[in-house]
């Protein structure tokens, strides 16, 4: 299991908080603005009323500036593709089966040559596009070891 989180679920992730507090903020507001003005009768005084207003208004600016921030995060999106489709292209040049099973015995056992073989594909991309997070590097190598070896 990969521990990496792309830009794209990571914005995605963003944009679905900012509409839960969008949400809610307006929801509440609506309801503690009924109050205040008489509407409705809620068990509160007008002070915790206001209160709750206010966390409420805080909500709505929340939303807002999770929205702005899921839009700049578009760029990293982006930049993450254009990085995952050059990183592709190096692999179908770069990664072979039969450059990464070079080294392997026949005698080797099935667990030790997945080993082997992803430690090797790890090290190649590592090297070849040393910007890259570990983490998503590991997420890569498991990804084109299935692609390969499947």
């Amino acid at each position: 299991m990969s521990t990496y989180n792309s830009a794209k679920n990571r914005q995605s992730e963003t944009r679905s908080s900012a509409w839960a507090f969008l949400l809610v903020g307006c929801i509440g507001f609506v309801i503690i603005l009924l109050a205040l003005l008489g509407v409705i009768r809620l068990p509160f005084g007008t002070f915790p009323l206001l209160i709750m207003e206010v966390m409420f208004v805080i909500f709505l600016v929340i939303a807002g500036l999770s929205f702005k921030h899921a839009m700049n995060m578009l760029d990293d999106i982006s930049r993450e593709n254009d990085l995952e489709t050059r990183i592709r292209d190096w692999a179908k040049e770069n990664l072979t089966v039969d450059s990464l099973t070079v080294d392997v015995d026949t005698s080797t056992t099935e667990e030790m040559k997945y080993f082997m073989i992803t430690e090797l594909i790890r090290e190649r991309i590592m090297h070849a596009f040393p910007e890259i997070q570990e983490s998503y590097a590991d997420e890569l190598t498991e990804n084109f070891y299935n692609e390969l070896f499947s």
